[in-house]
């Protein structure tokens, strides 16, 4: 895994990553050090399920944010979160997680996602949050 090739490490105000007219914002007014690491088709180029980013708060960090920017399929979505995570366990399996899919069409109090929220604790010990077209998290 090549995080230096992959990620970059800054203290701005707002860090924002988009795709497929998906967006997601880390509002740092803290201003604390925030890796931006892509991981999609750089820190895991391989034919498993990944999620798009990764962002590790702190340095060294103490909490991880798993992003997926999403067309609609919220169960695709969640595996690819999950994968990620199993994955990444190693580096990230002690800090704290959240996790975020960001959809274009999200039955957000449905049933079948808060079931995947549920999961998400259970398994993971990890908080689900889904949004439709833009998200944020504040640091």
């Amino acid at each position: 895994m090549d995080y230096d090739r992959c990620s970059t490490k800054d203290s701005p105000k707002i860090i924002t990553v988009k795709e497929n007219g998906m967006t997601f914002s880390v509002i740092n007014n803290s201003r604390r050090i925030v890796c931006v690491i892509r991981v999609d088709g750089c820190l895991i180029d391989d034919s498993r399920e990944r999620c798009d980013y990764a962002f590790e708060i702190d340095d060294p960090f103490r909490s991880v944010i798993y992003v997926e920017l999403k067309g609609g399929d919220i169960a695709k979505a969640f595996s690819q979160l999950t994968s990620t995570l199993d994955h990444r366990h190693a580096r990230h399996g002690r800090s704290k997680r959240s996790c975020f899919i960001v959809a274009s069409r999200v039955p957000r109090a449905g049933p079948k996602v808060q079931i995947l929220k549920v999961n998400m604790v259970r398994l993971y010990n990890a908080q689900l949050y889904v949004y439709t077209t833009k998200a944020e998290f504040i640091t």
